[in-house]
């Protein structure tokens, strides 16, 4: 690693007087999240670690360029901790997590860190090569708060308004109801305990859907949350023909975007509006995104509805992913855009 790369990310991740709290709302760190990516399929994969190595700085100076603000960091942590208490995390591969944001922040991006996918706790079948924890589910959620305890530590120092954490991406199965509530209280109150003013990202149960909003419940107290919503409507289009979708390959060729679609992608959006106001709590809209099986025109026609509607509603966004060969504007292998797609995102 250049001594100079090396020495950004000291600086970054060891200021000191860099946590101090923010004299914005929620509201308005929402509002400033603006438009995101999600770094997707690279440190919330089963082989995370060798995907990393192929992350570099010039992923954070493209998403910048492109007119984003806001970097959505997927991250698998339940493969890369003790399986034993206090269940440690790998720092080798924190030092990935690191770098990630590092480079955001040298490149005036606001970064999310999320916790991602751990399927043991859901109750999911394992990925290959996962290793399962001899615990019971309750043994598991404490593995859960350890392992935050543990992220909030390593990064206490980081600036409350460009650094953010996402306690759990999807609560479903095992991790939803009254659990997801519970166990986000928990986690919170860790969280706390290092980071009393960091703005925290509280996913709706149900797979963080619109619906999922109804049974969530939040610490009245703690102002310093925002919450987060994902909409994949109309499912039957985004999800054409996806491999982790049972039955998805008879909506292959499924166009977009009818009327009739349209509506559905309304749906979920007007129920966080109405959640929000009568809640007093903003939303972020954390996923979105069809997947490239689908025609390229539609996916465009997609993006700026879906764009367009969650904006017109107030809500900051993520585009489920970035660079991923399923969904992304940005073409990995080639270096360059998917220039409408990029543009239907970012308005032009």
């Amino acid at each position: 690693m250049p001594l100079h790369y090396c020495l950004t990310i000291c600086l970054v991740l060891l200021g000191g007087a860099a946590n101090a709290q923010s004299p914005r709302t929620a509201e308005q760190q929402t509002a400033a999240l603006a438009r995101g990516v999600n770094f997707g399929g690279i440190l919330e994969a089963p082989d995370a670690a060798e995907r990393a190595k192929h992350v570099d700085r010039s992923l954070f100076t493209a998403v910048k360029e492109g007119g984003f603000s806001t970097i959505r960091l997927p991250v698998r942590f339940s493969n890369h901790a003790g399986l034993t208490a206090p269940y440690t995390l790998d720092e080798a591969f924190m030092r990935h997590v690191d770098n990630a944001v590092a480079s955001a922040l040298a490149e005036g991006l606001t970064i999310i860190i999320d916790f991602h996918h751990y399927r043991q706790m859901d109750g999911d079948p394992l990925d290959t090569g996962e290793a399962r924890a001899d615990l019971s589910d309750d043994g598991l959620r404490d593995r859960f708060k350890l392992i935050w305890q543990q992220i909030a530590e390593r990064y206490r120092s980081q600036p409350v308004e460009n650094v953010l954490f996402e306690i759990y991406n999807e609560p479903h199965g095992k991790t939803d109801g009254a659990v997801w509530n519970d166990l986000a209280t928990e986690t919170l109150s860790v969280i706390r305990k290092s980071n009393p003013d960091r703005f925290v990202i509280v996913d709706a149960g149900n797979w963080a859907t619109a619906w999922g909003l109804e049974t969530l419940k939040l610490p009245e107290t703690d102002r310093n949350l925002i919450v987060s919503v994902h909409n994949y409507a109309p499912f039957e289009f985004t999800m054409q023909g996806a491999s982790w979708i049972e039955n998805s390959a008879g909506w292959v060729g499924t166009p977009c975007c009818s009327k009739a679609q349209i509506a559905k992608i309304n749906e979920p959006l007007d129920i966080a509006v109405e959640w929000a106001r009568k809640n007093n709590r903003p939303i972020f809209l954390g996923e979105f995104g069809a997947n490239s099986i689908a025609g390229y025109e539609d996916r465009v026609r997609y993006a700026r509805i879906m764009r367009d509607e969650a904006e017109k509603r107030g809500f900051s966004w993520a585009y489920w992913d970035f660079s991923s060969d399923e969904f992304g504007p940005w073409d990995y292998l080639a270096k360059k855009w998917r220039v409408e797609l990029r543009d239907a995102l970012t308005g032009k």
